[in-house]
């Protein structure tokens, strides 16, 4: 989730005002006081001769949080958010825009009241019938905490940023669109071949293996483990009258259903509600016994090694326990489990015995790697492959002995790629080619994306223009940041 978040990050653009004031009637994340002495300072930095107030950042990163969020299902936490440093990426965002606001000031640049009133006017989520409604406009924010003179005011500021990316837009040259085309577009004429390597082939030296793990031995650990002493209380193996299991379905049916959420009949649920009957009736025999093992009336009649990764046994409570610490009694299908925490081995470096197994996979792995590089740039100064003809960046182009995703993988490479010739590796095999021939300008291709091309070129240069822009902002205006956010 974070190397998603972070690798998305550069696509949040620098209008944080236009994100923080758009997302009325998509949900916002309130998130109450954060870490700022409130009564001591009111802003959080001061860019120029503008103030970042306390709420403009709390706004800010509420839905910017809600953004990413979204992005990712919903699966977005606080300590994902704060791993990432999502408060200092919102920090950032509201410095760089505040300094072209200031940019915009001193071209002379300004908002009217008639700009933001027809603003609010156009806006349909402030519509009934499609005529602007006050009532709704004041309910809508009253539901999202915002006021509104601080809507209009980041109302105001997007309207500014937006006149002056008008000012700083260039218009697309021709021979930029050819440039752009060709270098999206741009065709190549392939040879491939394909070379494999059957892993079993490669020879295995002790000694080299042995110099392997020397070089790698700190990625060999063993694992966190728990020593404990135990203690188990089984179940009664006598039957039970159906009755009775019936009279305890009844009640805590609601704890069995099948994967679709229906609860089980008791007869689909018998098996588990016997388990859980015995479990309940047991339950006083084992904190009786748990009692006397705590105080010490009785011994241990069982030794248990359970490592931190351990999928089935609740770890946790491992974690959270002391050194000496008798745990209370935890149920599972045959019984009570009653542990006592004798000792907590934490991971080391194996030794060359106990990495060995591991060691000898990785070896293989990287001998194989080797030989097959080797092998392709052996073959590269001799190679005659198959000539699959032109093929463009989306070509759905199939290559012998790839799937069709690794096709346009390969395809993707080559032509990121300056060398009219190389090879990629994929598992054992190492795909080779040779570009003998390119073609640069595509008509076709532009017709069909002539708009996304303009577009792209239009947000490349305003990109670079507002990057290099902002670089230079910073010589000129003083920016005092006073809170520096959370995470990295």
């Amino acid at each position: 989730m974070i190397t998603w978040m972070q690798h998305h990050n550069k696509y949040l653009v620098i209008t944080i005002w236009v994100a923080t004031f758009a997302f009325i009637g998509a949900g916002f994340v309130g998130w109450g006081a954060y870490d700022l002495n409130t009564d001591r300072a009111t802003s959080v930095a001061k860019v120029g001769d503008r103030s970042v107030s306390v709420s403009e950042f709390q706004q800010a990163y509420a839905n910017t949080y809600s953004y990413y969020n979204r992005q990712l299902g919903g699966r977005l936490t606080k300590e994902a958010a704060n791993k990432m440093g999502l408060e200092k990426i919102v920090m950032q965002n509201i410095i760089n825009e505040t300094l072209l606001l200031d940019f915009a000031d001193s071209l002379g640049l300004s908002v009217l009241d008639s700009d933001i009133k027809d603003q609010l006017k156009n806006n349909k989520d402030f519509q009934v019938n499609g005529v602007f409604n006050i009532n709704r406009y004041y309910s809508l924010l009253k539901n999202q905490s915002i006021a509104p003179k601080e809507y209009e005011l980041g109302l105001k500021k997007e309207l500014l940023l937006n006149k002056l990316q008008s000012v700083l837009k260039l218009p697309v040259s021709k021979r930029e669109i050819e440039v752009f085309t060709s270098s999206l577009f741009m065709q190549d004429k392939l040879m491939v071949g394909r070379i494999t390597i059957d892993p079993s082939s490669i020879s295995i030296n002790a000694k080299d293996i042995k110099k392997f793990w020397e070089s790698t031995k700190d990625n060999y650990k063993t694992k966190k483990q728990y020593l404990l002493d135990t203690i188990k209380i089984g179940l009664n193996s006598g039957w039970v009258k159906d009755d009775k299991l019936k009279k305890f379905w009844e009640k805590n049916k609601y704890n069995y259903k099948d994967k679709d959420g229906k609860i089980l009949s008791f007869e689909d649920a018998k098996s588990n509600v016997t388990i859980d009957f015995k479990l309940k009736n047991s339950k006083k025999t084992a904190l009786k016994t748990y009692l006397k093992f705590k105080k010490g009336e009785i011994k241990a009649t069982g030794k248990l090694t359970i490592n931190d990764d351990d999928s089935i046994f609740p770890v946790k409570k491992l974690r959270l326990a002391n050194k000496g610490q008798v745990l209370k009694p935890i149920a599972r299908k045959d019984g009570y489990l009653i542990v006592k925490v004798t000792s907590v081995l934490l991971p080391r470096t194996m030794t060359f015995d106990e990495a060995e197994p591991f060691v000898l996979s990785k070896f293989n792995k990287h001998e194989t790697l080797n030989t097959l590089k080797k092998k392709a740039e052996a073959r590269l100064s001799l190679f005659n492959g198959t000539n699959i003809g032109f093929v463009t960046r989306d070509s759905l182009k199939k290559i012998n002995g790839l799937s069709d995703a690794q096709s346009s993988q390969m395809i993707n490479y080559i032509f990121d790629n300056k060398e009219l010739k190389g090879y990629k590796i994929f598992g054992n095999s190492a795909i080779l080619y040779k570009v003998m021939e390119q073609k640069l300008l595509n008509p076709d291709k532009f017709k069909t994306y002539k708009d996304l091309i303009i577009k792209s070129i239009t947000t490349n240069k305003a990109g670079e223009i507002n990057q290099n822009l902002l670089i230079k902002l910073r010589n000129i205006y003083k920016v005092e940041q006073y809170y520096k956010g959370k995470g990295k």
